[in-house]
């Protein structure tokens, strides 16, 4: 198929290089029409809106890849988890500050002598209250664009939490113990700005509002549970376990199209899979006896993704409650 580009429209360059991301037979039946809307809205528009336009062209051409549109299962699971998660990671964030202000602040904090270091380190210490904060005040007031921009920047924030880890620990076992303070924030960010936003630009209702402040005491008392991500406190490794295997089981749900009880257990894992982890391989003695629990989860995550990939036809859009 040929497509046509109609007078008036930029560059075709950057529409082509969009339009490669969507799946083959879309773009045999729709790529016309895909052209002329793109014509059209950039037909008196600069560089600046041409490359906006084909962005988000090729960011609609991945969600059909991956199923994450609005009308697909994962899509509205996403959609119904995100609110979930700005409350959980919002909670937990505070949480983590105000035990850290009764004068249990950890002890890196005042062992940064590069300043180098330490403003990173505050940034992310600090970026892990305040920017959930924002997110959970947007979802609230119904503002979609911010809480987006707020949700890729608590995914920056998790993500230079993880770096810091890395760079300044001396070893694995010191990253992933200090790794897993940071990757809830980098797993929440990202889970939130996979969801298909024309679901979330609606007003939220009381009900929402109430869900969402829910899921923030229940963030703050998943950290409680886990001693405020204190490694030292070894627990039995099946405590560990049902904290990952709980959550993921829940994503079961979706195969009777019950998606409320399959988002709160969607919105659960960011704050505990990676500290679970962390606890079974304290608990069990080691990386390699670690691994049959890394298949398990593996398995079952792959599981649970083939059952929301599948599509569901015109879904609309539902209430948290």
């Amino acid at each position: 198929m040929t497509i046509q580009f109609f007078p008036g429209s930029a560059d075709p360059v950057a529409f082509r290089a969009a339009l490669r991301l969507y799946p083959a037979r879309y773009r045999r039946e729709r790529g016309d029409e895909l052209s002329a809307v793109f014509a059209d809205s950039t037909a008196e528009g600069g560089k600046l809106a041409t490359a906006r336009e084909a962005l988000d062209l090729g960011v609609y051409g991945l969600r059909m890849r991956t199923g994450l549109t609005a009308s697909s299962t994962a899509g509205r699971l996403l959609a119904l988890a995100a609110p979930l998660v700005a409350g959980a990671i919002a909670g937990l964030g505070l949480t983590r500050v105000l035990h850290d202000a009764t004068g249990q602040a950890p002890e890196w904090m005042w062992e940064l002598p590069d300043r180098a270091v330490q403003v990173p380190a505050y940034a992310s210490y600090y970026g892990a209250l305040l920017v959930p904060l924002l997110l959970v005040g947007a979802v609230l007031a119904g503002r979609s664009r911010l809480a987006r921009t707020a949700a890729v920047a608590l995914a920056a924030v998790g993500a230079l939490g993880v770096a810091l880890a890395v760079l300044a620990q001396p070893d694995f076992w010191l990253v992933f113990n200090k790794s897993c303070e940071a990757t809830p924030q980098l797993f929440a960010g990202l889970l939130f700005a996979l969801a298909p936003h024309e679901l979330l630009r609606r007003r939220p209702t009381r009900s929402d509002r109430a869900m969402v402040l829910a899921a923030a005491a229940g963030g703050g008392l998943v950290l409680v549970a886990e001693d405020f991500y204190s490694s030292w406190v070894l627990t039995d490794g099946w405590a560990g376990a049902a904290l990952v295997v709980v959550p993921l089981l829940t994503l079961l749900f979706v195969v009777r199209d019950r998606l409320v009880p399959a988002a709160m257990g969607l919105a659960v894992l960011p704050l505990t899979l990676t500290f679970s982890l962390f606890r079974i391989w304290q608990s069990i003695g080691g990386v390699w006896r670690l691994l049959p629990v890394v298949g398990l989860v593996l398995v079952g995550t792959m599981v649970a993704a083939g059952l929301l990939h599948r599509d569901t036809g015109a879904g609309g859009r539902r209430s948290l409650a």
